[in-house]
This record gives C-alpha cells, sequence and structure tokens, in this order.
C-alpha cells in the first residue's frame, strides 16, 4: 500500500463508473432505436422528424 497512491484508486473507481455508465447509455439507446419505427415513404418527412426529435430527448 506504500507505493500505491490513493488518487490512482480514486481515479480507478471514476473510470469504472464511467465505463458503467458508457455500457448503460448505450444499451438505453439500442434499446429506444429498436422499439421505434422507421419507415420513411414519399413526403413522409415530417413524421420521421419528429420520430427522431422524440428519440433524441429520451
Amino acid at each position: 500500500m506504500n507505493d500505491l497512491n490513493f488518487g490512482y484508486i480514486a481515479l480507478a473507481i471514476v473510470g469504472v463508473l464511467f465505463l458503467l455508465l458508457q455500457v448503460w447509455w448505450i444499451g438505453m439507446t439500442m434499446k429506444n432505436v429498436d422499439q421505434e419505427e422507421f419507415v420513411l415513404k414519399d413526403g413522409d418527412t415530417d413524421e420521421f422528424r419528429t420520430k427522431l426529435e422524440k428519440l433524441y430527448r429520451s
């Protein structure tokens, strides 16, 4: 424990928490994309835009 500085331990904890939050965020993004239907027909850009806005707000 003499050579191990507590700053390194705190940095490791923050790094692990950051990694876990990234995995959670990517998982939630993928889950939300799977629930949305993106079917774009001719002249249907307004509906597509509202769906994208809804996805980015969640």
